[in-house]
């Protein structure tokens, strides 16, 4: 994205704000071009959330499998650290919507970015599969990313779970994709790159690797064509779910300050320096 002051813009004729998203008027408000009147009671929330962002409206059956996903991610409970930190935020006295955008704001790069990643490398190895003349190439392209990602030893993003060896979540998102690819209303062919990449990965650790949740999620998304970059902001629409219902309980239950562990001294450790005295 080409970096410009908005006062530049403005002077070269461009308006302040300008935006192919909406355009409301007095009693008239247009989204993509579309009156809000007619899309209200007529097409889901997944519809409109495609509309907005990429501003086309997704058929009912792609809409329904990209809403499967948000489903799937909304909540794993308090050991997700953006569920404790607004659960935490809960007891801490501050405003309801404060404590939301607390467990929010610790969606990042690490903690909820792993879709964004995956997504990224598929569409990239995508990319480079029909620059050389589809699929197949695709076990060729797919063995020289997992070679470049072990070279420079980064993890392969969507891949291994710290908990679940055989998550229900992926297993049934899986499912709900290949009816459509059955039915021709996605092609399949991100969800073929990352089964590749998931052969790839176990023939070289020697053992049974599954794909995670932000696997099959990436692989779902590129199908649909949503961009890798909005992945995050995504995400955080769906664990937001989860977010206001564990901080809404946190709230209900009227504790108090509770911390990141609990007040116990072995369970903080002190590794600076030894006791010592300032002289003057």
């Amino acid at each position: 994205m080409k970096q410009r002051s908005a006062l530049d813009m403005y002077a070269d004729g461009a308006a302040w704000w300008e935006t192919s998203i909406s355009d409301v008027r007095k009693n008239e408000i247009l989204v993509r071009g579309y009156p809000i009147e007619e899309l209200i009671g007529n097409i889901s929330y997944t519809q409109m959330l495609y509309l907005l962002l990429c501003g086309e409206i997704l058929s009912e059956k792609k809409a329904k499998l990209w809403e499967s996903v948000l489903v799937a991610g909304a909540d794993h409970g308090p050991r997700a650290p953006s569920i404790a930190a607004a659960r935490m935020a809960a007891t801490c006295g501050i405003s309801f919507n404060s404590c939301i955008a607390t467990g929010i704001n610790v969606l990042g790069d690490v903690h909820g970015g792993a879709v964004e990643k995956a997504m990224a490398l598929f569409y990239e190895t995508n990319g480079q599969i029909e620059a050389r003349g589809g699929d197949d190439a695709i076990s060729t392209v797919v063995s020289e990313w997992f070679e470049q990602f072990r070279r420079e030893g980064r993890k392969l993003p969507g891949f291994g779970h710290q908990l679940h060896d055989d998550d229900p979540r992926v297993k049934r998102l899986y499912a709900l994709a290949e009816q459509l690819m059955e039915e021709g209303e996605i092609s399949g062919r991100y969800l073929t790159i990352a089964e590749t990449y998931r052969s790839q990965l176990e023939k070289a650790k020697g053992k049974k690797m599954t794909m995670n949740i932000d696997g099959v999620a990436a692989a779902i998304q590129c199908e649909l064509g949503v961009p890798a970059a909005a992945a995050k902001g995504v995400f955080a629409l769906s664990r937001g779910m989860g977010i206001v219902a564990h901080a809404f309980e946190e709230w209900q239950n009227g504790v108090l300050i509770k911390r990141p562990c609990p007040n116990r001294s072995d369970l903080v450790r002190y590794t600076g320096p030894e006791r010592r005295h300032f002289e003057k």
